[in-house]
């Protein structure tokens, strides 16, 4: 099961891909499909299911702020305030796609239904 939410894959069946694109498609990375190719689960269990996964998104975004700018301080023993700014938001920019897409997943397998399916 941590195999298939890593490789955001379907929860039901582990094999239908989640999402349209890569997460490298910066345009369309964020899409996901109606329902599993090989199972037939749909990825949207409700109308603003995913509105909540946003949270998830705030919190993994908070600990890389957070991660960052602690490395930052204790690596370049307290630099000037623009190395913390490039310090942290680069990894925050390039880290986003992964991010929402991840929250989406993990919103899926623990509020979407999934343990009531049998698995």
């Amino acid at each position: 099961m941590l195999k298939a939410m890593a490789l955001c894959k379907c929860p039901i069946c582990t094999q239908g891909d989640m999402f349209k694109t890569p997460a490298t498609n910066l345009k369309h990375f964020n899409e996901l499909k109606t329902s599993c190719e090989v199972c037939g689960f749909m990825f949207m269990p409700e109308p603003g299911f995913y509105q909540i996964s946003l949270f998830f998104t705030y919190a993994v975004g908070v600990a890389i702020f957070i991660v960052f700018w602690a490395a930052t301080y204790w690596l370049l023993n307290d630099p000037p305030l623009w190395i913390y700014y490039w310090s942290i938001s680069i990894p925050a920019v390039i880290s986003a796609p992964w991010n929402l897409r991840y929250s989406k997943v993990i919103m899926l397998y623990l509020f979407g239904g999934v343990w009531d399916k049998g698995n």
